[in-house]
């Protein structure tokens, strides 16, 4: 989705537009999601290695690479050009009264959906690894409790805390790097 969306706004780099997936509130809900994508990875990585499970040794030099553009690299250059590219405008901190954020909760409930479902179909049609890209929503071994459905609404009320909170860091920086302009606009 990411390198897709970077293509996109790439080649409109030049079009500002009030709607639509170029716009800065909707760059916002793409770093949004990134963040998290970054964060899990480093995560994942601290917990195998704490752990103890190899499960790297599984996977072959195209994965690897492939699993560390899309979860190290692509979200540092998404960070680095959302400094650059943000501050345009001041936003409330009120952002649940905007869609963006909405489209980050959507969008976390139906993969976590999406997860479920594959595990399960794996799981059904006798497949034994590769179920779940990450261990804590390994829904056949839960981290807390023994109810799935529980668990699923643990996540859910996980993830919009998170989500939330790196949405108020967002609209925190972009209202620095406005401030920041506009501080060197009057300057000159």
């Amino acid at each position: 989705m990411t390198i897709v969306w970077l293509i996109i706004y790439i080649i409109n780099f030049d079009k500002k537009e009030k709607h639509g997936i170029i716009t800065d509130r909707f760059r916002m809900t793409i770093m949004n999601l990134n963040m998290l994508v970054f964060l899990i990875f480093w995560m994942g990585v601290v917990y195998y290695v704490k752990s103890g499970e190899d499960s790297i040794v599984n996977y072959g030099t195209n994965q690897i690479i492939c699993t560390i553009v899309t979860h190290l690299i692509c979200p540092i250059l998404l960070f680095i050009i959302y400094q650059f590219s943000m501050g345009n405008e001041r936003y409330e901190y009120n952002f649940y009264k905007k869609w963006d954020i909405y489209i980050v909760f959507i969008y976390a409930a139906s993969y976590l959906a999406y997860v479920y479902i594959r595990g399960e179909l794996y799981l059904h049609n006798g497949g034994l690894t590769g179920r779940y890209p990450y261990p804590f929503v390994n829904f056949q071994t839960l981290f807390i409790g023994n109810s799935t459905l529980l668990y699923i609404m643990y996540l859910v009320i996980i993830f919009f805390i998170w989500f939330s909170l790196h949405h108020l860091w967002l609209i925190y920086n972009n209202n620095l790097i406005f401030k920041l302009k506009n501080k060197t606009m009057n300057e000159w």
